[in-house]
């Protein structure tokens, strides 16, 4: 029997060593990763080598894995720059790093992409006071360059915020003189000493490629070679010749991007039916290893006909699919099928709480730009004239753009307005 994707990553994490020792103190930095269920997880105790980084991973396996640029004094809880009920964090080091992507991915692309790094790396290594540590290619759209800064005075400013703000006006300068040579890299990237970047030897949930630590005589080889000595696990994409359009960043890149330095809010709404004791409308977003394609599509039309559902909505983000049905439903039956679907926390949650919650927008992070908000693709109708209806989800049907006939649904269960909250998360 064919391994699945998840059990692909598992297996690369539980074969291969992820070395540290690049890092000159890796208890000193912050480690994070978002599991294979797409929630995202700080490491609470420090690492030190790869057997006390798969020790807080535990069961949890990554789908990406990220390590902080910067070293702080105490990295766990590390409070958020605009923090000001707690103590200044004490930072030790921040490391130098430049992030070249040159996206939609493809071999033209990613050609572009080590040519930048290719003469990145020569300005730096001319006319700045830097050690060079390594490159990594980032197992998707480009390269990391990444050094360690030789000049050590701002370091020791005893004010630990006059401190961060010293360096990160240091790395705006650095960057502006790297911007100012004519090279494309990220703005948002080497200025920031809350930055978290992929961790070499882990696997890019997207791609199945390794970020992979390379050495910068590797930018002269072709392409193609230096993409065959990359590690991959079987299922990994690939990687086009030409990328056919410019798309827009996916949902979950969207989130490397200001998941790590800013707030983020959404808008959730619970399946719970107000103004009854157990009725629970179905809704849940996809498995990311369902795809958006077909066969995403063919299994939510099994699961209608199968469990003689009314009807249900779909909704996409680019990556996943949100599933609303608006049906009244025992609690019980909600949780057996959310079962046999596979998403046993989602059904643990709802037989705990007797209710949970859904995400039902994008995600806006703190410049007030919502990230991927899901679009109506179409309605799976079964044409039960038997079922009874959650008024609230009718309703909240309506308020996200779908034309709803209520006379054609009869038999209501419940209030009429949904329960919908706004979800700030660090």
């Amino acid at each position: 029997m064919e391994s699945t994707w998840n059990e692909q990553i598992i297996a690369h994490y539980k074969s291969n060593t992820i070395h540290l020792d690049w890092l000159s103190k890796p208890s000193q930095h912050q480690f994070r990763w978002r599991t294979l269920e797409g929630r995202w997880v700080t490491s609470k105790r420090r690492i030190r080598n790869h057997e006390t980084l798969m020790k807080a991973i535990g069961k949890n396996f990554p789908s990406d894995l990220y390590v902080s640029t910067s070293s702080w004094l105490n990295p766990i809880d590390l409070p958020r720059l605009r923090d000001t009920e707690l103590s200044h964090p004490v930072l030790l080091d921040h490391l130098i790093v430049f992030d070249i992507d040159v996206a939609p991915l493809s071999l033209k692309n990613l050609e572009k992409a080590k040519e930048i790094a290719k003469g990145v790396h020569s300005f730096v290594m001319l006319n700045e006071s830097v050690e060079f540590v390594h490159a990594t290619f980032s197992g998707s759209k480009g390269f990391h360059l990444i050094y360690k800064d030789t000049d050590r005075e701002k370091f020791g400013i005893p004010n630990p915020k006059q401190r961060e703000e010293t360096v990160r006006k240091e790395r705006k300068d650095l960057l502006s003189r790297v911007l100012e040579q004519g090279f494309e890299v990220d703005e948002r990237i080497t200025a920031d000493t809350r930055r978290i970047i992929r961790l070499p030897g882990s696997i890019h949930g997207k791609t199945g490629f390794q970020c992979t630590s390379i050495d910068t005589n590797q930018f002269d080889i072709p392409l193609t070679k230096l993409l065959e000595e990359i590690p991959k696990i079987d299922d990994a994409i690939v990687i086009p010749k030409k990328a056919k359009a410019i798309v827009k960043k996916s949902f979950k890149e969207e989130i490397e991007d200001v998941i790590d330095n800013e707030h983020s809010y959404l808008i959730e709404v619970s399946n719970h039916l107000p103004g009854t004791k157990d009725r629970s409308a179905l809704l849940f977003w996809t498995p990311y290893s369902w795809g958006t394609n077909t066969d995403c599509f063919e299994r939510l039309n099994m699961l209608i006909e199968m469990e003689n559902l009314s009807f249900g909505a779909i909704f996409s983000d680019g990556e996943r699919i949100l599933f609303i049905c608006p049906e009244s439903i025992t609690r019980a039956k909600v949780a057996k099928i959310l079962t046999n679907l596979g998403m046993e926390k989602l059904s643990q949650n709802l037989k705990q709480r007797d209710h949970y919650w859904v995400r039902i927008s994008g995600i806006m992070d703190d410049d007030g730009i919502w990230h991927n908000e899901p679009k109506f693709i179409s309605i799976i109708n079964n044409h039960n004239s038997k079922s009874i209806y959650s008024n609230a989800h009718l309703t909240l049907l309506t308020k996200l753009g779908i034309p709803i006939d209520r006379s054609q649904h009869e038999k209501l269960s419940g209030n009429s307005e949904p329960s919908i909250r706004m979800v700030v998360r660090d």
